[in-house]
């Protein structure tokens, strides 16, 4: 695979194309297209993550502080922990198009690279923590390999150590150390709802009611509706944002069927999970492939 300088390059083969992979710890490499220009509000960014625009134009928009955007060939940070909107857009015609690394707390919490990020961060007494989105315009040629190699080496190959799949990660992350720009694993969400997006995330399917979800927690029904209104949110409501969220993320990074999508989710009629779709988002699951009808 060739790499134009300043750029970096569509990757090639069928093995990373339009999937998802996951080594837990370490990190996951998606693929994204989107066959129609959408906004999509609300997003929780759990990790840190490293995206690639290959196609149109990536706009991020953190809760609080202004927009950041990304045209092809550039990449974008995102800090992790926070709540944003992402507006991708469409400018040749044909489709969205971009590529991410998401890293996991193994791979930053190296010894290593923790000392590097500290005496950075201690040398530009500005920076007390990075924002939530953060654009690189110029890609050095090792950041834009370095890249690459990561995101084959999350492909499932069990004659790959993890050993080497983390320093590929590292490498990444060294990377952009070099470029001024640190990652840091954000702190473990302490708020109730918090908890809980962590827990169903693991079992997208699973059957949650207030009473398992609460026996889970080692507290009452009461008590856990109490602290979730603390908060402003209730439990239906969080059940369902993280079931879209998860759907959103395979109708853009893999082609799995919207039939197989609404039922790893948790849905087992495929319309009720379209209009569950559309009422938190704004749009249908078949949108975010264009005009194609996977169901």
């Amino acid at each position: 695979m060739s790499v134009a300088r300043g750029s970096v390059s569509l990757a090639t083969g069928a093995e990373l194309a339009r999937t998802l992979h996951v080594r837990p710890g370490l990190g996951v490499a998606a693929h994204v297209v989107q066959g129609e220009g959408l906004e999509i509000v609300r997003i929780r960014v759990e990790r840190p993550a490293v995206i690639v625009v290959d196609r149109g134009i990536k706009t991020v928009k953190p809760a609080r502080g202004g927009a950041v955007r990304a045209l092809p060939g550039q990449v974008l940070l995102l800090a992790g922990g926070h709540t944003v909107d992402f507006h991708n857009r469409i400018t040749d015609g044909e489709r969205y198009e971009a590529r991410w690394l998401m890293f996991g707390g193994t791979v930053l919490d190296d010894p290593y690279y923790l000392a590097t990020a500290q005496r950075q961060s201690s040398a530009d007494a500005s920076e007390v923590a990075p924002p939530p989105a953060r654009v690189l315009r110029r890609v050095p040629d090792g950041l834009a390999e370095a890249f690459e190699r990561a995101r084959h080496g999350l492909a499932p190959d069990p004659s790959r150590p993890e050993a080497v799949v983390r320093q590929q990660m590292l490498e990444v992350a060294h990377w952009l150390l070099a470029a001024g720009m640190v990652l840091r694993m954000p702190p473990d969400d302490a708020r109730i709802s918090g908890r809980i997006r962590a827990m169903l995330s693991a079992r997208l399917d699973g059957e949650w009611s207030s009473d398992a979800v609460a026996r889970s927690l080692a507290m009452s029904e009461a008590t856990l509706r109490r602290r979730l209104a603390a908060e402003g949110v209730t439990l239906r409501e969080l059940i369902a944002d993280v079931r879209m969220a998860s759907a959103l993320v395979l109708l853009q990074a893999t082609s799995r069927p919207v039939s197989d999508i609404a039922s790893a989710v948790g849905y087992d009629s495929p319309s009720r999970f379209a209009v569950r779709f559309r009422d938190r988002f704004g749009f249908a699951p078949t949108a975010v492939r264009g005009h194609a009808r996977a169901v």
